[in-house]
């Protein structure tokens, strides 16, 4: 309870105030994009219809002629309908903040839709003179809702500022720290978004109250929307001196700290790439992206019909993904696996297997260059680099060229020890044999080369949902406002849109496990050899001078 309260009165306050400015611009925005809204309901009488729908809007005009224009409410039972709407406004509160990925500002994009379908909400009330039955039932559980959305824009705001304005830090710092702030501040509205779906639920659907307790209701809400998100934060830390939100910046990284003859954990080896990506992101984003747009060109050109034409549309979102896995329906996991699938051959072609051959081959060899670079006595040999890479990925890919199902699950098992046996013979030389290495390698590391290529297929499972779901909500959208085009050539773009994301995401997801592959090799290497502990034995007893000061 001391934690909640220290999260709720001084924590958040401190990020409100800090944020301010951010706060009136999503405000402001809110205000604009809902004008927008009414105007264009104003001028066109079916822009109605294109927002909320026809179904929507047939159901409001029938409950308008039988006297009970705010009949939506009342639908459904009150428990049911609290759960329903709980989780729907979660669901769009989370979309909105992770859409603050996109630039920093993608959350005010999502906002400015949501402000636009309120607009339009409110004008097809007023234009049929029933603003007060709007106004007092509406506004019961719509003044901590909406409000509550221009928190969560802030939020999301907040999350995608450290990789756009990274300042004097590297961009995983930068995200780091304004990650946070802007997670606690998402965290934040969670409870008022709860307690606006139980008023919706309980209370609003009461169009006989007394219009004395709804405007009641209105105004203790917003009241404390105000007191809490506005007024208190200004009030309590508008003369503070010293305010750095709890959470001091961070110095600037500029070097990757690894110690090549040293052993690491599995977590440790996470550590480390992630912090290699962080000084290096913008380098391996232009990279991968570069990369997945020759490969989806390349494989468009050879085999469209078997790459993109195969491709499978999938209608799914994050609420049917967490009722999916409590209730073990694996079936659009399936059609999930199987488009990722479509680039590494599935039909046994030659033709394909060269070219993802190429484009494994290029990712993994960045990996190593990459590494090289941050770790400069790495003793990393470019034409061994080159050499290897392809090796390892056409040894890789030959398991796809039969339709078994068991040479499939001996390409996803062996991977990482081919990885890390390309590594050992591109970093330094080594006169043991290479089929010697391997299966020295897979009899006396398991746990620890499971574990990598398990954190790989959880990083490419989550990569793959948010890319469902979200960014094919975003680009859905794009399309449908912008591009008008016949079904076949709609279906057919967002099929390549997609398809080229998924690429996007396997080329970053691989570059990533071949990193931890790296420092993982150089682990099992010292495992082995133990020349780092060889080191530190013969230097006991060295006698040294430091600063005039003879230490031992």
């Amino acid at each position: 309870w001391g934690s909640i309260k220290t999260f709720y009165v001084e924590e958040i306050p401190k990020i409100l105030y800090f944020c301010r400015k951010e706060l009136l611009i999503s405000f402001l925005v809110l205000v604009l994009t809902v004008g927008i809204g009414i105007f264009s309901s104003a001028q066109d009488e079916g822009f109605a219809r294109s927002i909320l729908g026809d179904e929507y809007v047939n159901m409001t005009l029938e409950n308008i002629k039988k006297g009970d224009p705010m009949g939506v409410y009342k639908q459904s039972g009150q428990l049911e309908m609290f759960v329903a709407i709980a989780i729907n406004n979660l669901k769009v509160s989370l979309i909105v903040f992770l859409f603050g990925l996109f630039a920093s500002y993608g959350a005010l994009v999502v906002m400015a839709r949501n402000g636009i379908m309120l607009g339009v909400f409110i004008y097809f009330f007023y234009s049929r003179n029933l603003s007060s039955e709007f106004n007092l039932t509406v506004w019961m559980h719509g003044t901590i809702e909406i409000l509550t959305l221009v928190i969560e824009t802030v939020a999301g705001m907040l999350l995608g500022r450290g990789l756009v304005y990274p300042g004097t830090l590297s961009r995983l710092k930068a995200f780091s720290i304004w990650g946070k702030r802007g997670a606690m501040l998402f965290l934040s509205t969670v409870p008022f978004i709860i307690l606006a779906a139980f008023i919706e639920s309980f209370l609003t659907r009461h169009t006989e109250l007394p219009d004395v307790i709804r405007l009641v209701v209105i105004l203790l809400s917003l009241g404390l929307m105000v007191f809490y998100f506005v007024a208190y934060p200004l009030s309590k830390f508008k003369k503070a001196e010293d305010l750095d939100l709890g959470m001091p910046d961070l110095n600037p990284e500029t070097e990757l700290e690894f110690k090549p003859k040293t052993i690491y954990s599995n977590g440790q080896v996470f550590l480390k790439t992630i912090q290699l990506f962080g000084l290096k992101f913008s380098n391996i984003m232009r990279f991968t992206f570069l990369v997945s747009l020759l490969y989806i060109v390349a494989i468009a050109s050879i085999s469209f019909n078997a790459t993109i034409a195969s491709f499978e549309l999938l209608d799914i979102d994050f609420g049917e993904i967490v009722v999916r896995v409590l209730s073990s329906d694996i079936n659009k996991f399936i059609e999930m696996y199987t488009n990722l699938g479509l680039l590494f051959n599935p039909n046994s072609s030659f033709v394909l297997y060269f070219i993802s051959s190429f484009w494994m081959a290029g990712l993994a060899y960045y990996a190593m260059f990459i590494f090289s670079k941050s770790v400069p006595d790495s003793k990393f040999i470019t034409r061994n680099g080159i050499r290897n890479a392809l090796i390892c990925s056409f040894v890789l890919n030959s398991f796809l060229l039969t339709e078994m199902g068991l040479f499939t699950f001996l390409y996803i098992l062996l991977s990482p020890l081919c990885i890390i046996t390309m590594v050992k013979f591109s970093f330094k030389q080594n006169s043991a044999n290479a089929v010697s290495q391997f299966f020295s390698y897979l009899s006396t590391t398991p746990g620890k080369t499971l574990g990598i290529l398990f954190l790989f297929i959880l990083i490419g499972f989550i990569g793959m949902v948010f890319i469902i779901s979200p960014f094919a909500y975003f680009a859905i959208w794009l399309m449908e406002i912008n591009v008008e085009l016949s079904e076949y050539y709609y279906n057919l773009s967002l099929k390549t849109l997609m398809m080229f994301a998924f690429i996007l995401l396997m080329s970053f997801s691989i570059v990533f496990y071949v990193t931890q592959c790296i420092f993982l090799a150089f682990t099992l290497d010292e495992v082995s050899e133990a020349e780092g502990l060889k080191e530190s034995i013969e230097s006991i007893g060295q006698r040294k001078r430091v600063y005039g000061i003879e230490t031992e």
